[in-house]
């Protein structure tokens, strides 16, 4: 019996030196068996798996901690009670627990004090608890974490040292930074569409000598480990071919909400001390009208549903040159109704109606422009396929007579089929 024992407490010295490198710092007993851990348990040669279901646990007078839980050894409940000291130095367990046989085991023993992975002890008899019947361990499981997708993209932003407008010849400092939940792996820059630099970092900075005259566009896109992209705000800069001031700008555009039916006029004006050389307009990055004067104008359209970029540039007659930026229009679709309204003309001047026109604004935003009919040869004019709303229908002219509107606008509620009889004097 003596040679028994000897060679079991052999045994778990021998394991106890084998895990005994893994956790320098004493864990607390409550987080090793925690409740959900699952431990390879060997009893006396036979091995299963040991599963701790949760229980009960509170401290000791002396600062320790006690604690009971249910367990599941071969499918088979137990039970499980451990004790830690007030300086949690010692960590004592006793395991009862049932062979496939039937035999009920109880697993008294310790918790190895240099790893939280690895305890283990002798076993007895229930019936004769005097009588060593051998030696029991336990290997803590890994907790196998199941694998988080990862879809969130990282933010991205991008910045230009400076106030956004060089002279050609001039250094331009691009930073571009992005965050994210877990890792970036790389943040590429763009100068107007093309790629000018990569680096695999949270951070890049770009710098280069400005040589083209004009507008430009930067922006940065971020990519994390899990290949989730992110995109900053698009930063616009100007390079000017000298440092001399170009003529100052002013634009607007008629109907200032226009749509898919809609012909448009761009208008620019440009004021400069030295007086200005040339004012042209740009749509969609093309050259459309170029003026000799310090005033252009340009109808074009009508335009299809979308985004239209359209931009003036100037130069003044001692050489300086404004690039303007890009104006985004929104151009809406024409939404289709079954209203209708319809009218005429009368009265003393009802034979100049051909030089009137009627606007109609609407539906419900007044000052939102729709569609715009001349007076036909019996001074009469409608509107169609119009949704249900408040219109507003506006008489006028561009000769300069004195004949005119009475009265010159109206407001009308349309409501599902035709209004009429919606007519002006002309005297």
């Amino acid at each position: 019996m003596k040679k028994i024992c000897l060679m079991v407490f052999l045994s778990i010295s021998l394991l106890f030196l084998i895990f005994s490198s893994q956790v320098k710092a004493r864990t607390e007993i409550y987080n090793i068996l925690a409740k959900g851990s699952k431990w390879v348990l060997n009893v006396d040669g036979e091995v299963g798996i040991l599963e701790l279901l949760g229980g009960r646990g509170n401290r000791t007078r002396d600062g320790g901690w006690e604690m009971a839980m249910d367990i599941k050894w071969q499918n088979n409940p137990g039970t499980l009670k451990a004790w830690a000291d007030g300086r949690n130095i010692e960590q004592r367990v006793v395991l009862n627990v049932q062979r496939k046989n039937g035999l009920k085991v109880t697993c008294e023993g310790y918790i190895a004090q240099e790893t939280d992975k690895f305890m283990a002890g002798i076993t007895k008899h229930p019936a004769r608890l005097r009588d060593i019947k051998g030696a029991w361990y336990a290997i803590k499981k890994k907790s196998l974490t199941p694998r988080v997708v990862d879809t969130e993209s990282p933010k991205t932003s991008i910045e230009v040292e400076g106030i956004l407008v060089f002279t050609r010849g001039d250094k331009i400092k691009i930073r571009a930074s992005a965050e994210d939940n877990v890792k970036v792996a790389k943040i590429n820059i763009y100068v107007d569409g093309k790629l000018v630099k990569t680096c695999k970092a949270w951070e890049c900075w770009y710098s280069e000598k400005l040589t083209q005259v004009g507008p430009h566009k930067c922006w940065a896109v971020a990519e994390d480990t899990s290949g989730n992209k992110g995109r900053s705000k698009t930063l616009e800069f100007m390079v000017h071919p000298t440092a001399k001031p170009g003529p100052a700008l002013t634009t607007k555009i008629q109907p200032y909400h226009p749509n898919s039916q809609d012909k448009i006029k761009f208008i620019a004006e440009a004021s400069h001390p030295s007086g200005v050389k040339s004012i042209t307009i740009f749509i969609n990055n093309r050259p459309v009208k170029t003026c000799n004067q310090n005033h252009c104008e340009y109808q074009g359209g009508p335009y299809p549903a979308g985004k239209l970029v359209w931009r003036v540039s100037a130069k003044s007659r001692d050489g300086g040159v404004t690039y303007g930026y890009d104006n985004t229009l929104e151009i809406k679709p024409l939404e289709i109704g079954k209203c209708s309204i319809s009218g005429k003309v009368y009265g003393a001047g009802a034979d100049a109606a051909r030089v009137f026109f009627v606007i109609l604004y609407g539906p419900n935003d007044l000052n939102l422009h729709r569609e715009t009919k001349h007076f036909d040869a019996n001074g009469r004019y409608r509107f169609t396929g119009l949704p249900n709303g408040r219109y507003l229908l506006v008489v006028d002219t561009r000769a300069d007579i004195a004949i005119g509107p009475h009265p010159s606008r109206r407001v009308i509620e349309c409501r599902g089929g035709p209004v009429t009889n919606v007519d002006f004097e002309l005297k």
